[in-house]
């Protein structure tokens, strides 16, 4: 098994886990755990590209913009179109606090 499916293996479980407990994330919760409770992480990886762009490439697109972590977070609810076949559709089940927290963890990936 590839690391890639174990990943997505844990992942699925991960968010099996949090549906049949009933409860949500709490408030403040990590990064990681967000981008698992939104299944961020079935498009998206650290420096792989899958279906969407990696965090760490999109990390690299804005940095040095200031308003960096307003407009990822903004496209994570609102979805985005880019130059490829698929785009990312709208999530707005993702608070405005968990996208801004996701979106400043996105950010912070180097290359």
């Amino acid at each position: 098994m590839s690391k890639m499916s174990i990943f997505r293996t844990g992942l699925a479980a991960a968010v099996a886990m949090t549906a049949l407990s009933g409860a949500g994330l709490a408030a403040g919760a990590e990064p990681p755990a967000l981008l698992a409770q939104y299944r961020c992480a079935v498009c998206h990886a650290d420096r792989e590209t899958l279906t969407g762009p990696s965090w760490a490439d999109i990390a690299a697109r804005y940095r040095g913009q200031r308003q960096a972590e307003v407009i990822v977070s903004a496209k994570i609810r609102a979805g985005a179109h880019g130059s490829g076949l698929w785009h990312m559709p709208p999530h707005p089940e993702v608070s405005k606090t968990d996208a801004a927290t996701m979106a400043s963890y996105i950010l912070s990936i180097k290359e």
